[in-house]
């Protein structure tokens, strides 16, 4: 007869969606993983990876959307010879405290793990948890932004309008929504160098956010 362990270990994730609505947002989450090898391993291993986008994939791919996966961690240390873990909620604490702002977007579902803030900073908030402190100190707090890493189909489209600007001044992308079309256009123009820009739309929010969004 096999004994298994009732105690799952879990592990925190971080990703972002790369498109207007979600700029400069990551989500914090947590996972559970059955692998009992995970404990021990290094941030990003891959059968953390694998956890995560498990975990990630039961409530994105019914909606079609596209993340990306930036860091996974273990949440369960060792502090001063004893065996702590933390969650999600308490790296969501550090990071209220130390003045980050949530970023609320499905109010029905109350769907509060988004964050307006980057990478490092969730980090240092990380490792702020697990030192015990209830928030960062003002030099923890990364002003940096988070680098767009387009995914190939958006690069795919970057590369092909750039070729076809070359000889005609017309592209049309049929593109699905959330596909990142307003990042992915503003990488045309910045790799052209264009001068001018024309922009005709019809929804407010994206006007404003096509100008926003040009220095990322």
């Amino acid at each position: 007869m096999k004994f298994t362990s009732a105690l799952k270990l879990k592990l925190i994730y971080v990703f972002r969606i790369n498109d207007m609505e979600h700029k400069g947002c990551l989500k914090i989450g947590e996972a559970t993983s059955d692998n009992e090898n995970i404990w021990g391993l290094a941030p990003n291993s891959k059968a953390l990876n694998e956890a995560a986008r498990k975990r990630i994939n039961q409530y994105t791919q019914t909606a079609g959307i596209n993340y990306e996966l930036l860091y996974t961690e273990i949440s369960v240390y060792s502090r001063k010879g004893v065996i702590q873990s933390f969650s999600d909620t308490e790296v969501h604490n550090v990071l209220i405290r130390s003045g980050i702002k949530r970023k609320v977007f499905d109010t029905q579902k109350k769907a509060n793990e988004w964050f307006i803030t980057d990478l490092e900073t969730v980090k240092n908030a990380i490792a702020a948890v697990k030192d015990g402190k209830d928030a960062l100190n003002t030099d923890q707090i990364s002003k940096e932004r988070n680098p767009i890493v387009f995914r190939p189909e958006q690069q795919e489209a970057i590369n092909k309008t750039k070729k076809q600007f070359k000889k005609s001044n017309e592209m049309l992308w049929y593109a699905k929504m959330r596909f990142g079309k307003t990042l992915s256009a503003l990488q045309v123009v910045k790799d052209l160098e264009f001068t001018r820009t024309l922009i005709l739309t019809h929804r407010p929010v994206v006007d404003a956010g096509w100008f926003e969004d040009f220095g990322k």
